[in-house]
């Protein structure tokens, strides 16, 4: 469950694996592996990204959101980016 979750991470971000390399310090093909299900996440990997996107701690080791502690998900923040702005009109 968490290497989906990062995987959700790492897509949402936009990142390619030799950027994600280079921010996280973490060889790419270690990347690459974990995107394939050939390694699991380790506290490395989950450390990396909770670095890169600390509004996404909670949900990637726990699955759940707080938005009013400014704790989301990806699937959150998109879907409240759809949705019409509080200060319209």
């Amino acid at each position: 469950m968490i290497r989906e979750r990062i995987i959700t991470i790492w897509d949402h971000l936009e990142i390619s694996a030799p950027k994600l390399e280079k921010m996280s310090g973490i060889d790419r093909s270690k990347w690459y592996h974990l995107r394939n299900g050939k390694r699991r996440a380790n506290e490395d990997d989950i450390e990396a990204i909770v670095k890169l996107a600390p509004q996404y701690a909670l949900w990637l080791t726990t699955g759940k959101v707080i938005p009013e502690a400014g704790q989301t998900s990806p699937d959150y923040d998109e879907a409240n980016s759809k949705l019409p702005s509080h200060n319209a009109g």
